[in-house]
């Protein structure tokens, strides 16, 4: 599991943040950007985060947090408000922790994948190197 989690959700309107260290048994809420509740971790399998949306008239909420229950696995966080469950995905804390966009193939016809295999297998008989026209 990676040192840091963070979870986010919007509700009508509201951004809610949750920002989870487990290794350092730390765990914050944050609305629109703003901290509201942080609380430590203990050794229960669940920590409860309570908070509220500050508007007329308040709306509390709370954040379940789930442990792992393998060492690499990633923590559940659900968002309870108004006896309705939300689950909260995870998002990447940096751009450098974001998953790799994955590359898109140029556009090539059966034939022309062909052609290019039979090139290099020319090459390499002919004991040429390079790969051979693109």
């Amino acid at each position: 599991m990676a040192a840091r989690q963070r979870f986010h959700l919007d509700q009508d309107g509201h951004s809610i943040t949750v920002l989870c260290d487990l290794p350092r048994h730390r765990v914050e809420v944050l609305v629109d950007g703003k901290v509201v509740s942080s609380v430590r971790t203990g050794r229960d399998p669940v920590t409860l985060v309570r908070g509220e949306i500050t508007t007329e008239p308040p709306q509390p909420f709370t954040v379940r947090l789930e442990h792992p229950d393998d060492p690499g696995g990633i923590p559940l966080c659900v968002l309870e408000r108004e006896r309705m469950r939300y689950l909260m995905p995870t998002v990447a804390l940096t751009p450098q922790e974001e998953w790799p966009a994955e590359p898109t193939p140029s556009p090539r016809t059966p034939g022309e994948l062909l052609a290019r295999w039979r090139a290099r297998y020319r090459h390499r008989r002919s004991g040429r190197t390079g790969s051979g026209p693109s």
